[in-house]
């Protein structure tokens, strides 16, 4: 009986990490339409003008910047939440402080992301605007959304 129960186990946990390789592969170009190998910003597939993308290129490059800085602040303050709740004499108060810096810090991202696209929104015209909201959209509910990862470009 154990055997048969060790094996079931293992049959499951297989198949969860087979599933989770092969099920979440897909790269977020593919996601989009495009060809896997080729880099892009999302706003690359929405047809842009050359003064649109003028434009637009300072705006990704600022944007990625502070996301990705913003990333960083968030992976330390993880490590050090990590480090308090393992800690034998953890202290309430500061896990608290830190969990509101944390806080803080994720609400800086919301807002960044925010301010990001309203300015993008400025630049499109109506059909890219709608094309970027479905793009937005769609993004948001995939798990491999077209957007990049902070630091990726």
């Amino acid at each position: 009986m154990i055997l048969s129960l060790s094996l079931a186990m293992n049959a499951a946990v297989l198949a969860v990490a087979g599933h989770n390789y092969y099920g979440s592969g897909r790269r977020p170009a593919e996601t989009a339409g495009h060809p896997h190998d080729v880099a892009h910003h999302f706003y690359k597939v929405l047809g842009l003008s050359t003064i649109q993308l003028e434009k637009m290129a300072p705006l990704a490059d600022s944007f990625h910047d502070r996301l990705k800085n913003l990333h960083s602040q968030m992976g330390e303050k993880k490590e050090v939440m990590i480090h308090l709740l393992e800690s034998e004499g953890e202290s309430p108060t500061r896990i608290e402080a830190l969990r509101k810096e944390m806080a803080a810090i994720q609400d800086g991202i919301q807002k960044t992301v925010i301010a990001h696209v309203l300015d993008v929104k400025q630049i499109l015209d109506s059909g890219q605007r709608k094309r970027f909201f479905d793009l937005l959209r769609r993004s948001m509910t995939q798990d491999n959304g077209l957007f990049a990862e902070a630091g990726e470009k």
